[in-house]
């Protein structure tokens, strides 16, 4: 499963980083992003991370 942006829908954030399934994604948009298993399962803002509801499985 690819991760997609919620914000712009991006469908190929650039991993930055990855520690087992856990992935930390940043999109063109500027957006940071933390994947798990190919969903994106919160997005981080200037300094804090915010559970993105409508993408938890």
């Amino acid at each position: 499963m690819i991760a997609i942006c919620p914000s712009c829908s991006w469908p190929s954030p650039t991993v930055v980083s990855a520690h087992g399934s856990v992935r930390y994604l940043r999109c063109v948009c500027g957006q940071w992003l933390v994947s798990e298993h190919g969903s994106v399962v919160a997005t981080a803002g200037t300094s804090t991370l915010t559970a993105c509801g409508t993408h938890c499985d």
